[in-house]
């Protein structure tokens, strides 16, 4: 009889506050932004008029030898090295905070010839666009930006120096090379003129952050379709993607499939037969033996109940009914108070976790199923289970510290758990060196799959029972 130790779980705590997204134009938001924003804006002047000069340097080269065959290469050296500065320019609107852009594949087909590889850039527009953007359309959106920003910093300054030149005194129109009737005129006007800059300077201070905003959005809007993927490219990869999904989807629940078939197989219809031929065997010594029939019905129960248990252990793989009823988080304590080795359960869930049916389902199988091999074959003396729900994404880690190396094998349960994973979307991590620790996490998106369980919500932190991870060579 295994013994579970006791499931501790924290008090419901209230959830922090949600950090706003990347794209908030919120004035706060905003405010927090301004220390990036300029750190892209302020040398993007310059950057973009050296790149201008120096593409255009090189495709003026380039053009000019095209009336040799070095010329073909020199155009498609050029174009490549404004794929490059492309590159840079995206990775500097990520750093201002601008949503990523999707950059095209630029994976060559390794099976071309060098001649045609070096030659490929002259054949994809995607080249060409990036050229267009560095030398021509990028300095001129810099120079925009640039006479803006002159503009409200000017300001700015204008309304904090003007003030302060006054109030000590340096005044130009106070000299005594100018004629008293200016001085008069400039003196009741400088109450006006004071006022005047003082409030274009706030509103131009007030606005900054706006101003800092749309101008690094102005300069991913236009950098996108020049630097991005084509529409085409993105649903290609998508379809791509969930092609690849759906057959490792297929793939799990046939590995799943066939698994219960072999435990069912090896297990409960092996002791059931046993248990029928038994009750055969009593049955025709009953009249003649009866204490020998007592002995084998006795046998008889005990396969019964040896069947029973296997059964059980068999449907661990499906949704228990305490997961429908009551949540993930109540699943996951109760397997963890199920296993022979001590778990320690950290999650962030709470009763009430609402997940989508699929999610919740896949996660749970994923924590039984690495319970299962760590009890199996990680020697291990305490396993670790971890959940947590962040970004849309939830991550079952289950680590343990027993002999490690642990490996995927076609058809078995790390493999079926990749498999599994990828049905959804989501990411496997297998970490296995040989002596331990083993750690494997699962991540699978939560947003969008199936119909969301209803459960209660509240951050838990639990030690709980053990449950085993990863299986070496499994």
């Amino acid at each position: 009889m295994t013994t579970a130790s006791p499931v501790a779980a924290s008090a419901p705590a209230s959830a922090p506050p949600a950090p706003a997204p990347t794209d908030s134009w919120s004035y706060g938001a905003l405010w927090r932004r301004v220390p990036r924003a300029l750190g892209y804006l302020a040398p993007t002047f310059i950057i973009a008029i050296a790149v201008s000069a120096l593409l255009n340097t090189f495709i003026s080269g380039a053009v000019s030898l095209l009336v040799f065959v070095v010329g073909i290469f020199a155009l498609s050296l050029t174009l490549l090295i404004a794929r490059y500065l492309g590159a840079f320019e995206v990775a500097r609107l990520r750093l201002s905070g601008e949503a990523p852009i999707a950059q095209p594949d630029w994976r060559p087909d390794p099976t071309m010839v060098w001649w045609k590889r070096w030659l490929r850039p002259l054949a994809n527009g995607r080249y060409w666009l990036s050229l267009l953007h560095g030398a021509i359309i990028a300095p001129i959106i810099a120079t925009v930006s640039f006479v803006v920003l002159v503009l409200w910093f000017t300001l700015i300054a204008v309304a904090i120096g003007l003030p302060i030149r006054a109030l000590v005194g340096d005044v130009p129109w106070l000299r005594a090379d100018v004629p008293p009737t200016a001085v008069r005129i400039l003196g009741e006007a400088l109450p006006v003129l004071f006022a005047l800059a003082v409030v274009l300077g706030v509103i131009a201070l007030l606005t900054l952050p706006y101003v800092l905003r749309g101008l690094t959005w102005l300069h991913a809007a236009i950098a996108r379709p020049f630097l991005g993927r084509f529409t085409n490219e993105q649903l290609e990869q998508q379809v791509s993607s969930l092609f690849t999904s759906r057959q490792a989807a297929v793939a799990a629940e046939g590995s799943a499939l066939r698994r219960i078939e072999r435990d069912i197989h090896d297990g409960p219809q092996q002791r059931l037969i046993r248990l029928q031929m038994d009750l055969a065997a009593a049955e025709r010594r009953l009249a003649d033996d009866p204490e020998a029939a007592a002995g084998l019905i006795q046998d008889a129960r005990r396969q019964a109940q040896d069947a029973l248990d296997e059964l059980r252990n068999v449907s661990r793989g499906f949704a228990p009914p305490l997961l429908l009823d009551r949540g993930l988080f109540a699943a996951l304590e109760s397997l963890a108070t199920r296993s022979s080795i001590p778990v320690t359960l950290e999650s962030e869930l709470g009763a009430t976790a609402n997940l989508p049916d699929e999610v919740a389902r896949t996660a749970y199988f994923v924590a039984s199923e690495l319970i299962a091999n760590a009890a199996k074959h990680s020697q291990a003396s305490a396993i670790t289970l971890s959940v947590t729900n962040a970004d849309g994404q939830l991550t079952i880690a289950v680590s343990d510290d027993g002999v490690g190396g642990a490996a995927e094998k076609a058809g078995h349960g790390l493999a079926g758990l990749r498999d599994r994973a990828a049905g959804l979307g989501g990411t496997f991590l297998l970490t296995s060196p040989e002596g331990g620790p083993t750690r494997v996490a699962v991540t699978v998106p939560v947003a969008g799959v199936g119909s969301a369980s209803a459960a209660p919500e509240s951050d838990a932190t639990a030690p709980t029972k053990p449950a085993p991870t990863a299986e070496p060579g499994a």
